[in-house]
């Protein structure tokens, strides 16, 4: 097998093979070079020190052809492993495959690396807590999965494949029948926990997969992982927290989905229990809406059946009226959070990130650093 790449795809290869040149310094080149990647390695040293964040030294780099032969030794070890069976699919931003919440983030990864399947036309949730979890966490997630099952039976569950949460999420997922999909923080070469290599065979086998951003003989460093819950949270609808100790990554991911503009829920526990602080703060703070019906969620985001077209018609003729009340609301004020439109209009942060979310594919709506979005001219 060869992999044949645009040159669009090629180049942005090349950008994630730059050492120092991460997501968002990426996007940043991208934007200067009108998405046009092609452009960046063609482009003069002083075009490329245009941008402040590009050093003389690294525009040297990005002059010479060193990303050029990474890239290349890259589609050469894929195409080794997919001629031994081992098919990894690369996926490249803005192109067809990659999934949508993703593409609107401002931190998104240019290259996805995908081992099995990523179902991106079904409603991905996410699924995150502590690695120390409790029997606690496994009967709730046994019974939100079981009867998110039963609701919504194209629901895709999405985690980090690590200990605790993250696996009971995973198993839980195949074991009612839905896919699922762990995101890692390493090449395909690997598998970190390698314990969990007959999940992610069942994984793959139930029609869900395995995603990374690095490369194949990429090491699982310890920063690694941090960066991976942007995908997490960035990739999914909402993100659900089961149990987190004060300070942890599922944290770290709620986060990053409040800043994805996203929603949010945690599971309550005892105030006595060390796991279930971070779930707890995270309430107290009104940072996420407390989940114990597996209802909540559907119902807040517009997945249950019987009530999605209820919820969801109003915004859909006024829309067809060219009167979508959050564009009026945007008119009216200008830049708002999602807390700030809920509030003015009345309706859920679930119901108004989906719809956001249709607004900013239609570009009548952009999002802004801190979870503000406002209205474009068009």
């Amino acid at each position: 097998m060869s992999l044949s790449l645009t040159p669009a795809e090629l180049a942005l290869l090349r950008l994630t093979m730059l050492p120092g040149v991460g997501s968002t310094i990426s996007h940043a080149l991208l934007e200067d070079f009108d998405n046009h990647p092609e452009r960046i390695f063609e482009a003069t040293a002083d075009e490329l020190a245009q941008n402040p964040n590009i050093r003389p030294s690294l525009a040297r780099l990005i002059r010479s052809e060193d990303s050029l032969r990474k890239a290349e030794e890259e589609l050469r070890t894929l195409s080794e492993r997919a001629a031994v069976g081992e098919t990894i699919t690369p996926l490249f931003y803005g192109e067809k495959g990659y999934p949508d919440y993703l593409l609107n983030c401002a931190d998104s990864p240019l290259v996805l690396y995908v081992k099995g399947a990523l179902p991106i036309d079904s409603p991905m949730i996410a699924i995150v807590g502590t690695r120390r979890c409790t029997t606690y966490a496994a009967d709730v997630i046994e019974r939100m999965i079981g009867r998110w099952a039963e609701l919504r039976p194209d629901l895709v569950i999405v985690s980090g494949l690590a200990y605790g949460v993250d696996a009971l999420a995973h198993r839980a997922a195949v074991k009612h029948g839905l896919r699922s999909v762990g995101v890692v923080a390493h090449g395909h070469y690997t598998l970190y926990p390698s314990r969990h290599r007959d999940l992610v065979a069942e994984m793959i086998h139930s029609g869900g997969g395995v995603v990374t951003e690095y490369g194949y003989h990429t090491r699982a460093f310890p920063q690694h992982f941090v960066l991976r819950n942007r995908i997490v949270a960035g990739m999914t609808r909402a993100t659900v927290v089961v149990e987190s100790a004060r300070r942890g990554g599922a944290l770290i991911t709620a986060g990053l989905a409040l800043d994805y503009g996203r929603s949010v829920f945690a599971v309550p526990g005892r105030i006595f229990d060390s796991t279930s602080e971070g779930c707890n703060r995270l309430l107290t703070d009104q940072r996420a809406t407390c989940l114990t019906d597996p209802e909540t969620l559907l119902e807040e985001l517009s997945l249950l059946p019987e009530v999605s077209t209820k919820r969801q018609l109003p915004f859909a003729e006024e829309a067809e009226r060219d009167e979508d009340p959050i564009l009026a609301a945007l008119q009216e004020a200008g830049a708002l959070t999602l807390n700030d439109l809920s509030m003015r209009l009345g309706e859920s942060p679930g119901i108004l990130s989906g719809r956001l979310f249709e607004l900013e594919l239609s570009g009548k709506v952009r999002s802004l650093p801190g979870a503000c979005y406002e209205r474009t001219s068009r």
